[in-house]
């Protein structure tokens, strides 16, 4: 990638470098920056308004702003794409080589065409759940496998047992509960009750 270095600007005016076709209805506000490489080109088309501080810049293609599209302040569009017809894009919005359909709305601070972070959903977000067709059937019908591959029954899973805790109420006991209880004894004896059982079975 060839793209000339950026001219170091004490005032606030807009710099256009390389292969940049404005139309002349188009409205640059103070400070844009469109900048092509050698091999690319940038088109404004008519009607445009380009925020305060923008950055347009492409490498290789074209990177084309249709007619009406409206451009937020300090939006930053790095690669080829293309903006559609009266699109509006918020301010401090980045948009990597992706392009907007015409008369989208963007919010405002978004981020298009990032794929560098991925979110993988968790095995029990994917797993699928059957919902029961009517509201005839018993709510037994609900069947989801818990992210553990074993189809287990939501209603029994919810009701409280006072069996020890199973592989569905892993999530209701604290583990470590009872060492806790001790180290509370060990470190404040003068807190315990005074019918609490001695060692040999009678009350102190």
């Amino acid at each position: 990638m060839s793209v000339p270095p950026l001219r170091p600007s004490y005032d606030f005016d807009s710099y256009i470098s390389g292969e940049v076709i404005i139309h002349p209805s188009a409205v640059l506000a103070p400070g844009v920056i469109l900048q092509a490489a050698p091999s690319s080109k940038i088109i404004i088309g008519s009607g445009v308004c380009v925020g305060m501080g923008s950055i347009l810049q492409v490498h290789k293609g074209t990177l084309e702003v249709e007619a009406g599209a409206n451009l937020g302040a300090g939006l930053l569009m790095v690669g080829e794409g293309k903006i559609g017809a009266n699109a509006c894009i918020g301010a401090a919005t980045t948009i990597l080589n992706c392009s907007v359909e015409p008369g989208q709305v963007v919010a405002a601070g978004s981020v298009l065409g990032d794929t560098s972070r991925r979110i993988s959903e968790s095995p029990a977000l994917t797993s699928e759940t059957k919902q029961p067709e009517s509201s005839n059937e018993p709510a037994t019908s609900v069947k989801s496998d818990n992210g553990t591959g074993r189809q287990i029954d939501l209603e029994e899973e919810s009701i409280p047992k006072s069996s020890p805790p199973q592989e569905s109420q892993i999530g209701s006991y604290i583990y470590g509960q009872e060492s806790i209880q001790k180290l509370l004894v060990t470190l404040f004896p003068h807190k315990q009750p005074l019918n609490k059982p001695t060692s040999d079975g009678q009350p102190e």
